[in-house]
C-alpha cells in the first residue's frame, strides 16, 4: 500500500479541515442575505440528496444498529445541527476568522472524552497541540476585547464569543460521537445520511423558536453560494468519516480543527475589506 492508514487518515484530516473552511465561506457570501439555520438546512439537504441513494442500496441497512443510529443522529442534532448554526450566527457577530480560530479548542473537548471514554492514549505530541491551541484561542480573545472597547462600552467578552463557546462544545461532542458511531455502523454513506437526518430534525424544531427575522429564509443571492456550501460540507464530513475509521479520534480532531489556517486565507482573500487582520489574530491563528 502507497500510504499507511495512520497517513492517510492524516491527510483525510486536513483535507476535512479545507472543506469546511470552503463551506464556511461559501456561506458567508450566502448571510448577507439570507440566515444561519437556511445553511444548516442547506447541509442537510444536500447530504441526503448526495449520500442517500448509496445508503439506500447499502447491504448493511438489513442489520443495522439502533445503537449506531441513535449515535449518528445525536451527532447530526450537534453537529451540524446545533454547532454550524451557532458557528455562523458567531460569523455575524465577530467575524469568519475570529469564529473559526476559537472553535478550534473543541478538540480539547475531542480529546478529554476520547481519553475518558474510549481509552485513548494520546502522544505527548497531541497534548502539545492542545496547549497550542489553548494559547491562540487567548490571544484571539484579549484581541477580541478590545476590538470589542473600540466599538463600544458595556458589551462584555461573553457577549462576542457565546455563539463561538457554543459552536465549540457541540463540534467536540459530534467528533466523540461520529467516533463512535463508525465503530457501530462500518457504511459511511448510512451514518452520514443517519447524520443529516438529525440535522434536519434540529433545524425544523429551532426553526419555530427562533425570532421571525432569523428563521429560514432562502433568497435569489444566496441560493447558489448554500449549494456550495452544502456540497463542500459534505464531502468534508465522508473524508472526516473516512479518517475516523483508520485512525484514533486523538490523531484525527487536532487536524481537523486546523480549519482556521485555511479560513484566514480565504478571509483575507475575500473579506480583507469587512475583517481587518492584524499581528495580535494572526499570531493567535498560527499557535492554532
Amino acid at each position: 500500500m502507497w500510504m499507511s492508514d495512520l497517513a492517510l487518515a492524516q491527510f483525510l484530516a486536513v483535507l476535512t479541515a479545507f472543506g469546511f473552511a470552503s463551506g464556511d465561506t461559501s456561506a458567508r457570501f450566502a448571510l448577507r442575505t439570507s440566515t444561519p439555520i437556511t445553511a444548516t438546512l442547506t447541509v442537510s439537504c444536500v447530504t441526503l440528496v448526495m449520500y442517500g441513494p448509496f445508503a439506500l442500496t447499502s447491504a448493511s441497512l438489513s442489520s443495522l444498529s439502533l445503537s449506531g443510529a441513535a449515535v449518528f443522529l445525536a451527532a447530526g442534532v450537534s453537529a451540524p445541527g446545533l454547532a454550524r448554526t451557532f458557528l455562523y450566527m458567531s460569523f455575524n457577530r465577530i467575524g469568519m476568522s475570529r469564529s473559526t480560530a476559537f472553535i478550534s479548542i473543541s478538540p480539547l473537548v475531542t480529546v478529554f472524552l476520547a481519553i475518558v471514554a474510549l481509552g485513548e492514549r494520546p502522544t505527548p505530541l497531541v497534548y502539545l497541540g492542545t496547549l497550542l491551541i489553548v494559547g491562540g484561542v487567548l490571544i484571539l480573545t484579549v484581541e477580541q476585547k478590545s476590538a470589542g472597547e473600540r466599538e463600544g462600552r458595556g458589551k462584555t467578552v461573553w457577549y462576542f464569543f457565546v455563539y463561538a463557546m457554543l459552536a465549540m462544545l457541540t463540534l467536540g461532542i459530534a467528533s466523540f460521537l461520529r467516533k463512535v458511531g463508525v465503530a457501530l455502523i462500518p457504511s459511511l454513506s448510512v451514518g452520514l445520511c443517519l447524520s443529516a437526518v438529525g440535522t434536519l430534525a434540529v433545524t425544523v424544531f429551532w426553526n419555530f423558536l427562533l425570532p421571525s427575522g432569523d428563521r429560514i429564509r432562502f433568497t435569489r443571492q444566496s441560493a447558489l453560494p448554500f449549494l456550495l456550501s452544502g456540497i463542500f460540507t459534505s464531502l468534508a464530513h465522508l473524508a472526516f468519516f473516512s479518517a475516523l475509521q483508520r485512525a484514533s479520534l486523538s490523531t484525527v480532531a487536532p487536524l481537523v480543527f486546523t480549519v482556521p489556517l485555511f479560513a484566514l486565507g480565504f478571509s483575507w482573500l475575500l473579506f480583507r475589506e469587512v475583517e481587518r487582520l492584524n499581528a495580535r489574530l494572526l499570531a493567535g491563528v498560527v499557535l492554532i
